[in-house]
C-alpha cells in the first residue's frame, strides 16, 4: 500500500511538472524567469515588508555579483551542451595567487590572476576535447588539482595586510555612488553578451549546443569552439574569485566550494537548457538576481542556511524538468 502511494506521488509530480513545461513551452524561457522574479519578489515583500528597503535591495545585488560572474562563464559551456564542475576549484586558486600577487606585483597581480584563471579554462578545454571524455568528469578531476594547488602555495587561510588595502579598494570602492563591484560585473555581462550574439565564437557555441554533428559537417572546429567556452568560463570563476576575495580581504582553498552548485543553478533557473543551444547571457543574468532574491528572502524569514540548500535543490530539479530538451537524448542515463 505505501509503495502504491509513493508510485502514486511520483507520477502526480511528473505529470504537474509536464502541465507546466507544456505551458510555458511556447514563451521564450527568459520571460518564464522574469515571471518567476516578480513572484518571488511580491512573496518575500508580503512576508516582510523590508524586503524592498534600500538597504536589502543593495544586498540582494552584492550576493548575486559573484553568482553572475561565475555564471555567464558557466553558461557558455552550458549552452554547448557540457558543464563545468571546475569553477570553485579555479575560483579559490585564484584567491590565492590574487593576493599572494597583492604582495609581491601589486596592480599586476589584477591581470596575472585573470590570466590563471584562462589557463585553467584552457587547460579544461584541452584535457576535455583531447581525451574524450565527459566534461563532468573532466572538470570534477582538475576542480580537485586547482583546489591541491591552492592548498600548496596556502595551506591556511590568507589575509591582505594592511599595506595592500590601496590595492583592494579598487574592486570595493566606488564612483559616484555606484560600486566598482558593479561597474566590473555589469563590463562582463557586456562582454559575454557581445562574444554570445556578434561574433563566430558565440554563434558556433550555439549551433554545436543545437547539434554537434551537423556543426562539425557545416565546417565548424567543433574542437576549438569547445575549447573556447571553457576558458570563457575560467575568466569568469577568475573575476568572480577576485571579486569574492577583494569583498572577504582574504583568499582560501575552499573559498569557491559552493559555487559549483550554485554557478549550474543560476545558469539554469535562468532559462539556459542543461542540453544546450538555448538561453543565454541575459537568461543568466536574472537567473543570478532570482538566486540573489532567494537566499535574501530564506534569511529574511529565519531559514536556516542549511535547509536553503533543500529548497534551491528543488527549484533545480523543477528548473530542469521544466527546460530540458528530452527530444535532444534517447535515453536518460
Amino acid at each position: 500500500m505505501k509503495l502504491r502511494n509513493e508510485t502514486n506521488l511520483v507520477l502526480l509530480i511528473e505529470s504537474i511538472l509536464k502541465k507546466i513545461g507544456n505551458l510555458l513551452s511556447g514563451l521564450p524561457a527568459i520571460y518564464t524567469s522574469l515571471f518567476l522574479l516578480l513572484a518571488l519578489v511580491i512573496v518575500f515583500f508580503i512576508g516582510n515588508k523590508n524586503f524592498l528597503s534600500l538597504y536589502n535591495v543593495k544586498s540582494i545585488l552584492n550576493s548575486s555579483i559573484i553568482l553572475l560572474a561565475v555564471g555567464v562563464g558557466q553558461c557558455f559551456v552550458i549552452l554547448r551542451g557540457g558543464i563545468d564542475l571546475s569553477v570553485g576549484g579555479i575560483m579559490s586558486l585564484v584567491s590565492i595567487v590574487y593576493i599572494l600577487g597583492l604582495g609581491k606585483f601589486g596592480l599586476l597581480s589584477f591581470p596575472l590572476t585573470m590570466l590563471v584563471g584562462c589557463a585553467a579554462g584552457l587547460l579544461n578545454g584541452i584535457l576535455y576535447t583531447k581525451l574524450r571524455i565527459p566534461s563532468f568528469i573532466c572538470t570534477l578531476g582538475t576542480g580537485g588539482i586547482f583546489v591541491s594547488v591552492a592548498y600548496y602555495f596556502s595551506p591556511a587561510p590568507l589575509s591582505v595586510p594592511y599595506r595592500l588595502f590601496k590595492y583592494i579598494d579598487i574592486v570595493n570602492g566606488s564612483v559616484i555612488g555606484i560600486k566598482n563591484i558593479w561597474l566590473i560585473t555589469l563590463i562582463i555581462l557586456g562582454l559575454y553578451f557581445v562574444a554570445q550574439n556578434y561574433t563566430y565564437f558565440g554563434r558556433t557555441i550555439y549551433a554545436i549546443g543545437n547539434n554537434e554533428k551537423m556543426s562539425w559537417i557545416s565546417g565548424i572546429n567543433v574542437d576549438r569552439s569547445k575549447i573556447f567556452a571553457f576558458v570563457f568560463s575560467g575568466f569568469g570563476s577568475a573575476i568572480a574569485g577576485i571579486i569574492l576575495a577583494s569583498t572577504l580581504y582574504s583568499g582560501y582553498a575552499s573559498l569557491g566550494d559552493i559555487y559549483v552548485l550554485q554557478s549550474i543553478a543560476t545558469v539554469v533557473i535562468g532559462g539556459t537548457a542543461l542540453t544546450g543551444g538555448v538561453g543565454g547571457v541575459l537568461n543568466t543574468f536574472v537567473g543570478a538576481l532570482i538566486m540573489g532574491v532567494i537566499k535574501n528572502g530564506l534569511l529574511l524569514a529565519g531559514v536556516d542556511v542549511y535547509q536553503q540548500q533543500t529548497f534551491l535543490g528543488l527549484l533545480i530539479i523543477v528548473a530542469v524538468a521544466v527546460t530540458f530538451d528530452k527530444s535532444k537524448v534517447s535515453i536518460i542515463k
